[in-house]
């Protein structure tokens, strides 16, 4: 297949996945674009559980911050199919960790993964920088690059478990602190309660005769 057959085909797929976002947390089609806070807030505004709300997004989050850049999205897609939450909500959670972010998160991982590994700090600055694009520094510099990029590997799938727990425990208490928040102000207000969601009537048990007596 040629690349002019394939490009079109792909731009409908990312077309028809920015229509299927877009519908999901509520943004009008065309419309301005929503903020990660007014997609955030929409999710805790959800009528799911807030089990599953929280490990939705806590899941997201654990990922955004697996070293595994670049297959995130994928990752995120098929955890929430095979865990059966949000698709929606564990994408967000993988916004946490993005390039403005990624900086400050990998000078907290290097140091974590050093320390996980009981390994030694590379003198990075005692490289010869200004040799960069020639072979000789690549010789030089490429053990210690190795080891570092390890120590950050180690370091990220480290705080992928620990920050993912961490914010699964806190944003069940807010989920749960804001929905009684709000049924607290509903009472006041004397408003009715929401109608639970219609469930369907018991089948008749095989053999039972429904023509009255």
């Amino acid at each position: 297949m040629s690349l002019a057959k394939e490009t079109p085909m792909a731009g409908g797929a990312i077309a028809r996945l920015k229509r299927w976002i877009a519908e999901e947390t509520g943004a009008t089609p065309g419309g301005p674009r929503r903020t990660f806070r007014e997609r955030f807030l929409h999710m805790m505004g959800s009528e799911a559980s807030p089990e599953t709300v929280a490990a939705s997004f806590a899941l997201g989050v654990a990922i955004s911050f697996t070293p595994l850049i670049g297959l995130h999205w994928v990752m995120a897609l098929v955890l929430a199919v095979v865990l059966k939450l949000n698709k929606i909500d564990v994408l967000l959670g993988t916004l946490v960790v993005n390039p403005l972010t990624l900086g400050p998160v990998s000078a907290v991982a290097i140091p974590l993964g050093r320390f996980l590994l009981h390994a030694r700090r590379e003198a990075i600055r005692a490289l010869p920088w200004h040799e960069f694009f020639q072979r000789s520094f690549w010789r030089e510099a490429g053990p210690k690059m190795r080891a570092l990029g390890i120590q950050w590997g180690v370091g990220m799938f480290a705080l992928s478990f620990l920050v993912g727990a961490l914010v699964y425990v806190v944003l069940l208490r807010a989920i749960r602190a804001h929905r009684a928040r709000r049924e607290r102000q509903r009472v006041a207000a004397g408003a009715p309660a929401p109608a639970p969601p219609p469930s369907a009537a018991p089948a008749p048990l095989s053999g039972s005769s429904t023509e009255p007596l």
